[in-house]
């Protein structure tokens, strides 16, 4: 390849990088050449988008889908990108699932190999340099069509970002949900949330547990001494039993052990090890420890043979 051509590409690579994106281009020349050095230090998540190998697969899963978000908003700048695509912008705990494909509002020449039309009336704002719907129909667009376990996981979300009360987000799912299908599941979500939730894997555990009826526990519990730093936990779940016996409960999600935000410079090793020592000492405060994985939640019949085998009682026939 000419020098001209690499140091054109290396240029805007750097560029597409800088706005945690990845590159689109519209030249068909550059395309192609773009195209040549694909498996040789180039990949190509989405058709038309480019990212170096090296760099993208350093690249946390959500970083990836951002990147492919803001590409494919840099080659369709028409698109006004809503539901879960929107939710992903707007850092919202959006199932990876959902991202297969961006949604986008029902106008303009959106493509059915690359996204996915929503025909609904909304207006776009400019959110991170993309065009996206408003965060409030975001909220109310994903709870009218996701579901129980997932709209929990944006209801749990909406409480603490938007800092209303139960009350106030279905209001809020009346007011920009009116006439749609879904209103009723989504008023569903709203009245189970709870804003103390800290990830989507904690607000779908506990979705199971509603479903089968069981005790819900108390979220992001200190236990220890609150007073003395290093000597106090926050447990994920914590259930008080009526014979006196307290169960905590922990999610072990992966990322715990990869994401940058989380290991704080770590290695995995180190997290392990500081995680294991940390259940040592919560054994000191409360009478049992049930670790649950997001493969539980996803099996849900796993999750609730684990609630069984740890005395968490059922208190009603579940939904």
């Amino acid at each position: 390849m000419a020098p001209r051509r690499t140091a054109e590409i290396d240029r805007l690579l750097d560029e597409a990088q800088g706005k945690g994106a990845c590159l689109s281009v519209h030249d068909r020349a550059l395309r192609a050449a773009l195209e040549r050095r694909v498996g040789h230090g180039l990949v190509s998540p989405r058709p038309s988008l480019y990212a170096r190998k090296a760099y993208w697969e350093g690249l946390p899963r959500r970083q990836r889908e951002l990147h492919i978000l803001r590409g494919q908003a840099g080659r369709h700048p028409n698109w006004t990108f809503c539901f879960a695509s929107a939710a992903l912008l707007y850092g919202l705990p959006i199932s990876f699932g959902r991202l297969k494909k961006c949604h986008v509002l029902g106008t303009g020449t959106a493509h059915s190999s690359l996204a996915r039309r929503h025909y609904v009336r909304r207006r776009g704002v400019v959110f991170d340099g993309v065009r996206v719907t408003s965060f409030e129909d975001t909220i109310v667009d994903c709870l009218l069509t996701l579901g129980f376990d997932e709209g929990l996981v944006i209801a749990d979300a909406a409480l603490a970002r938007l800092g209303v009360t139960r009350e106030g987000l279905a209001e809020l799912v009346l007011r920009l949900g009116k006439g749609r299908s879904g209103l009723d599941d989504a008023l569903a979500c709203v009245a189970w949330a709870d804003a103390r939730s800290e990830s989507g894997g904690e607000s779908m555990g506990r979705a199971v547990m509603i479903r089968h009826g069981f005790m819900l526990p108390e979220l992001q519990v200190v236990v220890g001494n609150a007073n003395c730093e290093g000597e106090s936990w926050r447990c994920d779940y914590l259930w008080h039993l009526a014979d006196g016996t307290t169960v905590a409960g922990e999610l072990d999600g992966h990322e715990k052990y990869v994401n940058p935000e989380m290991t704080k410079g770590r290695d995995a090793v180190a997290v392990m090890s500081n995680e294991r020592m940390r259940e040592s000492q919560l054994t000191l405060y409360v009478d049992r420890i049930m670790r649950f994985s997001y493969a539980d939640i996803v099996n849900e019949e796993r999750l609730v043979a684990k609630l069984e085998k740890f005395g968490i009682p059922r208190v009603s026939q579940g939904g």
